[in-house]
This record gives C-alpha cells, structure tokens and sequence, in this order.
C-alpha cells in the first residue's frame, strides 16, 4: 500500500474494509446504504496512529486516530457519508479522499461525548480544497495524541490553529458572526419596508450596534487565526 502522505512506516494498516462493515451491524436508511454504493468506490484503513506507533504520549482525549483513504466515484459525495463512518467509530478519524487524480482531507473535529460509552459530538467539518497528488501533505507535530489531533484540525480547517480551545473559539466566532450578519440583514429588509420614520431610525441603530459587533468578533477572529 502507497504511503500516500508520507507518514511513519510503523503508522501503515493498509487494510482494506468492506464498505458494509460500516453499517451492516447498524440501523440504516436505504439512503445512506445507496450512497455508499453510489458515491464511493473503495474504504481503506491506511493508517493507525497510536502511542505505540508514534511514539508519542497517550493524549487526555485523544488515544488513536485512524486514517481511511477513501476513493470517490464523483466529487460532490455528501459529508453525510463521512459523518455516519465518525459518529460509528469510538475513536478520532481523519480522511483521505481520491477523486480520479485529486484529493482533499476531511476531519469532522469532534470531543466526547461520553468517554466510557464511546461516543462523541460533531463540532465542526472541516475540508481541504481539491488539490494534486504532489500538493497533498498533512504534518505530524507534537508530543502527545491530543497535539497531534490538534495540529491536524489546524491545519485541515486552514485556521493554523494548535489547542482545542483555540479551534473552538474559532467555530465559535464564525457561528456567532453568521447569526449576527443574518439578524443585521433581517433588519435592514424592515427599515426598507417600514413606513414610519422613527422605527426606520430605531431599526438602523440596532443595525449599526450589530454591525459593530460584528466587527469586534471579526477582529478577534482574524487574531486567532494570525
């Protein structure tokens, strides 16, 4: 099997899984069974990336990260697929895909949501742009399994990021940011429908005050991620 990323030859599974295995035993509509069959070609379990592996510290949340190298048969294969396969695997995941001769990483950034239980919440997609067989990297940094995870969302999300905290603020900011951009517009449409002058002024006030907002939380943003 290609090292396709370049990993430590003690990382390589390299063992290919049946695309059934990821829901046979599983409650699963018929729409999600016929995008397996319909969007992806092939699941391969690449690598395992583990204390022992690579030689790091065992992480807090963080003890294995498995790599699935998986080939697309078209570009546009919903997240809802790679979403199922993460929120079916007790541990932390990152994908690899393939799309005739480009590719892309993906990692749904996800904290437990009951350790001993083995089951977490999704907090976030993030995806690389398509790119070329010779643009495709993912760094390795940090002595613990809690770093190196981190430093993979960094890099994948492209917010540079190396700390959950950090990463998290970031979602954050931006969900904050949608929201108040949305409530700005919201308003904005009233005061161009409102025929009385003096809510048309106490509308673009509470605008101007949002905007500003959002301005701040921009400022914030941009800091966290330079």
């Amino acid at each position: 099997m290609d090292n396709i990323l370049q990993f430590p030859e003690t990382t390589l599974f390299g063992k290919l899984v049946p695309k059934t295995a990821f829901y046979r035993h599983l409650d699963v509509n018929t729409k999600m069974k016929q995008r397996f069959v319909d969007d992806v070609s092939s699941i391969t379990w690449l690598y395992k990336l583990s204390p022992s592996t690579l030689n790091v510290q065992d992480g807090t949340n963080v003890h294995e990260i498995v790599a699935f190298y998986v080939v697309l048969k078209v570009k546009d294969c919903p997240n809802d697929v790679f979403l199922f396969i993460d929120k079916n695997m007790p541990r932390h995941v990152v994908f690899l895909l393939q799309c005739e001769d480009e590719y892309r990483l993906l990692l749904n950034y996800k904290e437990w949501q009951d350790q001993s239980a083995g089951t977490f919440r999704i907090v976030k997609n993030f995806k690389t742009d398509w790119m070329s067989y010779d643009s495709l990297k993912l760094p390795i940094e940090g002595q613990s399994m809690d770093k190196v995870y981190e430093t993979f969302a960094g890099y994948i999300s492209g917010y540079g990021t190396k700390s959950n905290e950090a990463t998290k603020r970031i979602v954050e900011l931006e969900n904050l940011i949608a929201q108040k951009t949305r409530l700005a517009e919201a308003l904005q449409k009233k005061v161009r429908l409102e025929k009385q002058v003096n809510r048309q002024l106490e509308m673009n006030s509470e605008a101007r005050a949002i905007k500003r907002e959002i301005a701040s939380l921009n400022n914030e943003l941009n800091e966290l991620k330079n």
